[in-house]
């Protein structure tokens, strides 16, 4: 799974950081794979944010991590194995 944990953009809207979270129950899911997947397909997630804005320029996307969803699942082992 792949969510947009947050977005970054910069004041002349230029740039825009999109931090993802890639979760799976896989044990064999490689997030670099996910990641090199995520950028073959750039230009056209570009070209739809670019279809639901009205702006003068589309920001330039760059991919970041975000641990989000490992922080979460490790808060929600620690709650479970406490009850």
């Amino acid at each position: 799974m792949v969510s947009v944990a947050e977005v970054k953009v910069s004041e002349d809207l230029r740039n825009a950081d999109l931090y993802l979270s890639l979760y799976s129950e896989k044990e064999n899911f490689n997030k670099e794979d996910c990641f090199k997947q995520l950028y073959k397909y750039k230009s056209h997630i570009k070209y739809k944010i670019g279809n639901g804005l009205k702006l003068k320029y589309i920001p330039k996307i760059n991919f970041k991590l975000s641990d989000d969803y490992e922080y979460y699942d490790k808060i929600n082992r620690i709650l479970k194995n406490d009850e």
